[in-house]
């Protein structure tokens, strides 16, 4: 039998208490502050079609990767072939237009500046792994042969179930799959797609642990789940306003954010409270009158 005794868990902890070691999060330091993604953890991210998540996971994942310079990333992605995400990264860094990009019509200054992009760019992908077809949570679990760990993205989960396998069996694989390669150290990134909860579609004010479609086995064996909610409204420009709204933490409290979301650009930034908000720290933090 494969038994330990727990005296050897705790030297190992104690010695890090000793010597004051966090546990990694490599969130810290980005635009997703607050948000948990670490080793030996499975984040999941379900959300409707559109609302950003591919665009959440990339621009975490490539600030991340500037922050940790020694980190691999492994990219899994069944929709979006990896040219496309760099491209995407490309408009996000130079804020030229992707729709500018993908059709050419860049001006010459926009073109330099897509080029300081790319350099930037050089000296992260040499880092990047990504998988191409097929997908599946065989071709996944190749990944628990190795002896490396750093970030993996899967984008999105619900497509690397095996063909001819039902969709809650095949989900649940996996599933499976993607916590033991958490077990094994990866920091693992699980984008999911959500059921629809009305007879129009999807109804972000609905959206909960329930809602990751095949539910089940992600909402369990998660670490750490949120949902991304559209709560723009009415607008006046393109920016749209996204909460990503925690649902589940087992080592802490839940933390949710709020970020606004340029979608000609993939670029996520961190929402500027509303005025009255603002207003409204401000008079808690004043004296009371003397009068």
């Amino acid at each position: 039998m494969n038994f330990r005794t727990a005296s050897h868990a705790l030297l190992e902890l104690n010695e890090a208490i000793l010597n004051r070691e966090p546990i990694v999060n490599y969130a810290d330091g980005t635009t997703m502050e607050g948000f948990v993604l670490s080793p030996g953890q499975l984040t999941v991210v379900g959300a409707p079609p559109g609302t950003g998540k591919t665009a959440l996971a990339m621009q975490l994942v490539f600030e991340a990767m500037e922050q940790h310079r020694d980190v691999p990333v492994v990219i899994a992605n069944a929709e979006t072939d990896m040219k496309s995400l760099l491209r995407r990264e490309v408009s996000r860094r130079s804020q030229v237009l992707l729709r500018d990009l993908r059709h050419a019509i860049c001006t010459d200054l926009e073109i330099e500046r897509a080029q300081q992009a790319v350099s930037e760019l050089v000296e992260l992908c040499p880092r990047i792994a990504y998988m191409e077809p097929p997908f599946n949570a065989g071709e996944l679990s190749i990944l628990l042969e190795g002896d490396k760990q750093g970030i993996l993205v899967v984008d999105y989960l619900q497509m690397f179930r095996l063909s001819g396998v039902d969709a809650r069996s095949g989900v649940d694989d996996v599933v499976a799959v993607i916590c033991a390669l958490a077990k094994q150290g990866w920091a693992v990134l699980a984008l999911s797609a959500t059921t629809r909860n009305s007879k129009d579609g999807h109804d972000h004010a609905k959206l909960g642990l329930h809602s990751f479609k095949e539910s089940g086995e992600i909402e369990f064996r998660s670490h750490v789940a949120y949902v991304l909610r559209d709560v723009t409204g009415e607008q006046l420009n393109s920016t749209r306003h996204i909460e990503i709204e925690c649902l589940k933490e087992r080592d802490g409290p839940a933390e949710s954010l709020k970020l606004a979301f340029e979608g000609r650009y993939m670029r996520f930034e961190k929402a500027v409270p509303e005025p009255h908000e603002e207003f409204n720290e401000y008079a808690e933090h004043q004296p009371e009158s003397v009068f």
